[in-house]
C-alpha cells in the first residue's frame, strides 16, 4: 500500500508540476449517477476502515498540506479547512471529485480532481480519518455580535422562505454528523464561496439539491454573517 501511495504521489506531483496541465482543466465530465440518500449511505458503509496514521502519510506525500495545512487547518483564506471534518463527509467529497459529481472549473478544483483520481477507496478513507482526528479551528476575526436574525436562521430557520434551521442538519454547534459536514471553524471566505456556488447552481453534488434549495433566498449579508458566525464557533 505504501508503494502504491508513493507511486500515486509521484504521478500527482508530476501532474501538478505542469502549469499547462492545470490550466487545461480536468477534461470531459464523466457520466455519473447523482447520489440518493440511500446510495450515498450504502457507499459510505462499504468504504474501508480508515487509519489516521496512514492518512497523515497520504496528506504529506500527496502534498495536501501545501494548501490545507499541517493537520488540515487552512493556512490562508483561499482553501477549506479539513481538520475536524466528519470522515464520512470527507470521503463523500473525494468520491465526488473522483467520479465527476463535483466538477467545477477553477484551478483548485482541477487539482482536487487529479488528486482524487490518484487515490483508491482505502487512501480516501485513511485521509478522512486523519482529518477527523484533528480538532477544528476557531478563527479569531473581528465579527459583529450575532444578530437576532442570524440566530433565528441558525436555530429556527425561516418558514416564510422555506429555509430549515442550519442547526437541524449541521448540529447546534456546527459539528456535523455523518455525511452532513461540520461547518464550525470553516474558513469564512470558503464558506461564502460554497454558499454562493450552491445558490448560483454552479455546484451540483448536494443530495436532492438540499443546499441549493436552502441557499436560494439568502441575502449576501446573511451569508456573510453566517460565515463569520460559524468561523468563530467552537464545536
Amino acid at each position: 500500500m505504501l508503494k502504491q501511495t508513493l507511486l500515486a504521489a509521484t504521478l500527482v506531483g508530476a501532474t501538478l508540476a505542469s502549469s499547462a496541465a492545470l490550466s487545461a482543466g480536468h477534461g470531459e465530465k464523466p457520466h455519473t449517477t447523482p447520489w440518493s440518500n440511500f446510495s450515498l449511505e450504502e457507499k459510505v458503509k462499504t468504504m474501508p476502515q480508515g487509519d489516521a496514521t496512514r492518512g497523515q502519510q497520504i496528506h504529506e506525500q500527496m502534498m495536501c498540506n501545501s494548501c490545507h495545512g499541517v493537520k488540515g487547518e487552512s493556512p490562508s483564506r483561499n482553501y477549506a479547512s479539513l481538520n475536524g471534518q466528519t470522515k464520512e463527509y470527507t470521503m463523500k467529497m473525494m468520491l465526488d471529485y473522483r467520479d465527476g459529481r463535483r466538477w467545477e472549473s477553477y484551478k483548485q478544483a482541477n487539482i482536487m480532481v487529479k488528486l482524487a483520481r490518484a487515490m483508491d477507496d482505502q487512501q480516501i478513507a485513511d485521509a478522512a480519518a486523519f482529518y477527523a482526528s484533528n480538532p477544528s479551528t476557531v478563527w479569531q476575526i473581528e465579527a459583529q455580535p450575532v444578530s437576532a436574525k442570524i440566530d433565528h436562521l441558525v436555530r429556527k430557520g425561516d418558514v416564510s422562505r422555506m429555509i430549515t434551521p442550519c442547526a437541524s442538519c449541521h448540529g447546534a454547534h456546527g459539528e456535523g454528523k455523518g455525511i452532513t459536514p461540520a461547518i464550525a471553524g470553516q474558513v469564512p471566505e470558503y464558506f461564502i464561496r460554497t454558499m454562493k456556488a450552491y445558490q448560483g447552481k454552479d455546484r451540483h453534488n448536494d443530495v436532492n439539491q438540499g443546499m441549493a434549495q436552502f441557499t436560494h433566498d439568502l441575502t449576501d449579508e446573511e451569508i456573510r454573517e453566517l460565515a463569520d458566525y460559524y468561523a468563530t464557533l467552537s464545536k
